[in-house]
């Protein structure tokens, strides 16, 4: 007879009863469509919830709503079985309710006398880009007893070759590896192939468990010998394999082989977290500029294995995390409202697993690039109006990823291989393919030249990382100098919107695409104030009001702001957005106004695009537009539409951002452009962007720079609580190097101190930073009631030393205790860019020849400072 588990930690009983209070409280929010593993454009699992249907009887699903991913889970209680994951044979658990955090799905059921909370946890690790880059989720299971009574519990769980490929017909291999922590199953197509439309057939898909969990059982089988073994009646189990070879097709006959995990924890009353790892990995993660790309956490990790083995071990912590992050989010989103809280929570998952960090096969750590697939769209990659769209959640949770975004499409512009005097619309339109797209069409001119520029100054001053700027002064300068001649009268041009059909924006001269382009000339102006290019920032600035004021003129002609020139049509003013999140003042409070008065009325999904817009809209513009309200009765109209739309249980589809304000219907299924998990919604973070403060923005000198093409200050931000021997490393080195340099210097100066005998400035140390506190290894059980957010913030005199330091805007305290008083401040940009020589740039008269050294002295400091910036001293770590 097993042994019976009498008590849990403390800990563990509180984290369990906290559950099941929330999970008892009236479920408020019911979108059609719940996220489970999330993290990549490709391994991005939802379950079906729509027209009230019971989960339980529903299959987990592939983003598109078209494919189903095998994925079951069962548990026995006194030798009867209730299945809590998938519809497989057996009885269904009693679905109970659904929470929905920004990182985790809680799904509550009763399986006899069993309450469960089955929760499904997709890591988001902005400040960690090993983690954030590593496709995989947590699922795992916490039960107590209603009886207060001990039964004999197994669980149970596996998934099918479902997600690696979308044929039934494909050969499939697999196989089952056991490491010393870890046994994970592992399948993937014989005949693997990048050209794929959503579902990848060039992935491996793994499933994994601790090696120490109690009573473990690991085996491969077909779905019809494995389940019904399980699901017999009687105490305990026995899983035996069917099959002989290790091969096969996803489907033969019927029959699915499935990767199953399964443990035995004898009588209990209550059990804390068992927990599965689910991953679906690919490599490459596409090609780009001539090369494959792949995932970042290969830097850390020589085999998968050792990967795994790092994530299961991290599961404790990133659970904490994962709360800690949460109760953030909700904490800062649930100022606004509750309504807000949901839609930020539904949004973040998707919007993250848009962004894929990758390296060069090399592993350059100099190398960092990002990109995003057009999800719920096309296959583009790195579409400059999704960017735009998933800006505010990249600016909260870390806005060092938008420079990564933004980097291969400069990259790609800045060379011989483009040469229009407009931004690109996006790299490429066959994902996972990233070309460059070198297509001489301007019909989006303004809108990709606009967007491009507003999103390099947005990353500069919330980062204070101005590697771009440096790099691409002259390329953005030539998209400033088109918007200049093409942006208030845009003629024939239309906004990204006009690809979707059914939002009708095919007419020229639409108001809100000019002021994108006027608002992005102040950016540029901006952005040559932070270059030192004086005479450029001044005309920039003298262009963007004369521009703004004829605008102002011709948009309010008839006496309310008008969506296109000289008509009746109003709408949405979404680009306003940009103006307060830059902090620009490009419109006077005057035109806020008049845009609140002119919006018109909501219909039951809130409010249309355009009065043009066949009473189509857009959930991403609609928040862009809510966080420009100047009143919050506009600001709550726009964000109860939206929300009215993601709890509408009648639709269908995973958070879609296009949909009808007047019935709510969207896209269907396996028709483009229906917007479904598209990471474009990273837009419901838009309100919660406008309080995260700017920074100094600080240019590396070019002297210690990465002079190829790819951008090293961007790509070399890591985070600042965690150094790798990498890291440590090249650090070192530097470091050591600077010493050297400063201790001659300082030899020097003391020389001729005593020589001279006069008192001269001494230099300051640099200002400590708050780094992060190592989150200590909280066992197997936890309490999120004691998880705190940890204190990423800098003092501005280290941010300066450090130069790209990540935004660390989500967790910083300081970010939680003053974000309020900077939304209204007006944006001044601040350029540290070191001379070249490291001569003094102006020295006061009559100032002493010891005074004179002591000032070439700072300055060579200042410069070694900044040029440290380009080297990845602090490369991510591993899992501890």
């Amino acid at each position: 007879m097993r042994p019976r588990h009498f008590l849990l930690l403390p800990f563990g009983l509180l984290q369990l009863w906290s559950s099941w209070s929330l999970a008892q409280q009236p479920q408020t929010f019911f979108p059609p469509a719940v996220p489970l593993a999330v993290r990549s454009p490709t391994f991005n699992c939802w379950l079906d919830t729509r027209n009230g249907t019971n989960p339980m009887a529903n299959w987990p699903v592939f983003w598109n709503d078209q494919h189903t991913l095998g994925w079951a889970g069962y548990i026995k209680v006194d030798g009867l079985t209730w299945h809590w994951l998938g519809n497989p044979v057996g009885n269904a658990s009693t679905y109970i309710g659904t929470e929905i955090t920004p990182t985790r799905t809680i799904i509550t059921v009763q399986a006899g006398p069993m309450l469960l909370n089955v929760t499904f946890l997709s890591p988001v690790e902005p400040d960690d880009w090993t983690r954030q880059s590593f496709p995989f989720s947590y699922m795992y299971v916490d039960g107590t007893a209603v009886d207060e009574k001990f039964h004999s519990i197994q669980l149970y769980s596996d998934i099918s070759a479902e997600w690696v490929t979308n044929s039934f017909g494909t050969s499939i291999q697999w196989s089952t590896e056991k490491t010393s922590t870890t046994s994970y199953h592992e399948v993937h197509s014989s005949t693997p192939t990048s050209v794929f439309t959503d579902v990848a057939e060039d992935s491996v898909a793994y499933y994994a468990m601790a090696a120490g969990q109690q009573g473990l059982v690991s085996v491969i089988g077909n779905d019809v010998t494995l389940r019904p073994q399980f699901n017999a009646p009687g105490s305990g189990f026995t899983l035996t394999s069917d099959l002989a070879t290790s091969f096969g097709n996803v489907d033969s006959s019927g029959k699915f082989p499935v990767f199953a995990h399964a443990v035995d924890l004898g009588e209990t009353q209550s059990f804390s977290s068992i927990a599965w790892a689910v991953g679906v990995v690919r490599d490459p993660v596409l090609t780009s500029g001539g090369g494959q790309r792949r995932a970042y956490f290969w830097s850390q990790y020589s085999t998968i294995g050792a990967a795994i083995d790092a994530f299961i071990a991290d599961f404790p912590s990133a659970r904490a995390r994962a709360v800690a992050l949460d109760q953030q989010i909700l904490q800062d989103a649930g100022a606004v409202s509750q309504q807000y809280a949901d839609l930020v929570s539904l949004a973040t998952r998707q919007a993250m697993a848009g962004v894929e960090i990758t390296l060069s096969t090399a592993l350059n750590l100099t190398d960092v690039q990002a990109f995003m697939k057009d999800v719920g769209n096309t296959q583009r990659v790195n579409p400059t109006e999704a960017i735009y769209a998933a800006l505010p959640a990249l600016i909260y949770l870390n806005s060092s990823l938008t420079g990564l975004l933004l980097e291969p499409l400069l990259q790609f512009q800045n060379s011989g291989l483009y040469s229009n005097p407009y931004a690109a619309s996006d790299l490429g339109t066959a994902y996972p393919a990233a070309p460059g797209n070198a297509g001489n069409v301007d019909t989006y001119g303004v809108e990709n030249s606009g967007n491009m520029i507003i999103l390099v100054l947005a990353h500069a001053s919330s980062s204070g990382d101005g590697s771009l700027i440096g790099q691409y002064y002259n390329l953005l300068r030539n998209w400033a100098e088109y918007l200049v001649t093409n942006t208030l009268i845009p003629a024939e041009q239309t906004p990204a919107d006009a690809r979707d059909t059914t939002l009708g924006q095919n007419s020229g001269n639409i108001t809100n695409l000019a002021i994108k382009g006027i608002i992005a000339i102040q950016a540029m102006s901006a952005i040559s104030q932070i270059k030192g290019e004086s005479a450029d920032a001044q005309k920039y600035a003298t262009t963007a009001q004369s521009l703004a004021q004829s605008w102002i003129k011709m948009a309010l002609s008839s006496g309310s702001l008008r969506w296109t020139y000289g008509s009746s049509d109003t709408g949405l003013m979404y680009n306003f957005f940009a103006d307060r999140l830059l902090k620009l003042n490009v419109l006077p409070s005057s035109v806020y106004a008049e845009e609140s008065s002119s919006i018109g009325k909501a219909l039951p999904f809130g409010l249309p695009l355009s009065s043009d817009s066949n009473s189509s809209t857009r959930s991403d513009w609609s928040l862009f537009s809510a966080s420009a309200a100047p009143d919050t009765a506009t600001r709550n109209l726009l964000i109860s539409g939206v929300h009215q739309r993601a709890s509408d249980n009648s639709t269908a589809g995973p958070f879609s951002n296009t949909y009808s304000a007047l019935t709510g219907a969207g896209g269907t299924a396996g028709v483009p452009q229906n917007g479904y998990a598209s990471p474009a919604q990273g837009a419901m973070f838009s309100l919660l962007s406008l309080n995260v403060p700017n920074k100094t923005v600080i240019i590396p000198t070019p002297a210690l720079g990465n002079s190829s093409g790819s951008q090293s200050g961007s790509g070399s931000v890591q985070p600042n609580s965690h150094k790798s021997n990498t890291g440590a490393i090249v650090g070192g080195v530097i470091a050591g190097l600077a010493a050297v340099i400063l201790l001659g210097l300082f030899a020097l100066f003391i020389r001729r101190r005593r020589r001279h005998s006069v008192d001269g400035n001494v230099l300051r140390a640099p200002e400590p930073y708050n780094s992060q506190p190592n989150m200590a290894n909280v066992g197997a059980v936890l309490d999120p009631a004691a998880m705190r957010p940890t204190d990423y913030s800098l003092t501005s005199t280290a941010l300066q030393a450090r130069g790209h330091e990540q935004n660390g805007s989500a967790f910083s305290k300081s970010t939680t205790s003053n974000i309020m008083h900077s939304g209204s401040e007006p944006y001044v940009p601040v350029s540290v860019t070191p001379s070249a020589s490291g001569a003094p740039s102006s020295v006061s008269q009559g100032t002493n020849e010891l005074r004179n050294e002591m000032e070439t002295l700072r300055r060579e400091v200042e410069q070694l400072r900044a040029a440290q910036v380009t080297v990845p001293h602090d490369a991510p770590p591993v899992y501890e």
